[in-house]
């Protein structure tokens, strides 16, 4: 492997709604049922872990990619890449600018580097960095991105039904391009089992939440 391609697609690289979001404007909160029972939800929850799968696409650049995403208030975050490109690969983020990358442990592990959290070598080809996956960075983009909300009866995922909370950004060109943003919100749990982005019609960004672990 490349250790300029930690987490790319050939020459490429890897939400939401969650991630890929775009710095948050000033814009005034806003908000719906389904979101605020997330935040109520978030707030009780001190850490959690899921299996995050990821489709982005942009241009002809396709990019499927499986985690193991453990995070933990305020800001520490690890992921586990353990499908798709770079199998295998370790990333930490304890809230600062820098994320640590590696592949393998102790002797074995073939390297080790600290790199910018917004690296090209560790963000999806849609540029979603890894704190820009965590549930609260999911709500808070929902709430903070100018543009309008709307809330319909989602589709049942996994046997779950959900919520539809829709986004469409005021500016697309300042949300990664985005003209459609849409979180699917469990109406058991109250948090999201799936991001979804659009360009027009065309859906170029999923992200599924699976076997998620909550700890209060």
């Amino acid at each position: 492997m490349k250790k300029g391609a930690l987490f790319a697609v050939a020459c490429a690289s890897f939400w939401v709604m969650a991630g890929g979001a775009a710095p948050l404007s000033a814009g005034p909160s806003h908000s719906s049922a389904a979101l605020t029972a997330f935040k109520n939800a978030w707030t009780a929850v001190t850490a959690y872990n899921a299996t995050i799968t990821v489709f982005e696409q942009d241009g002809i650049k396709v990019q499927n990619v499986v985690f193991k995403y453990t995070f933990r208030k305020p800001s520490t975050v690890t992921v586990d890449v353990v499908g798709g490109p770079n199998n295998g690969v370790s990333l930490l983020w304890t809230g600062g600018t820098t994320v640590s990358a590696h592949r393998g442990s102790g002797a074995v592990g073939l390297f080790k580097k600290t790199l910018s959290l917004h690296d090209r070598q560790v963000t999806t080809i849609r540029g979603s960095s890894i704190d820009e996956l965590s549930l609260g960075n999911v709500l808070a983009h929902a709430q903070r991105t100018p543009g309008k909300i709307s809330q319909a009866r989602g589709p049942t995922i996994n046997d779950v039904a959900t919520d539809a909370v829709t986004l469409i950004p005021a500016r697309p060109a300042s949300d990664y391009g985005y003209t459609r943003e849409v979180i699917e919100i469990s109406r058991v749990s109250h948090f999201p089992l799936r991001v979804l982005g659009y360009l027009g019609s065309t859906l170029v960004r999923k992200i599924d939440f699976v076997d998620l672990k909550l700890t209060h």
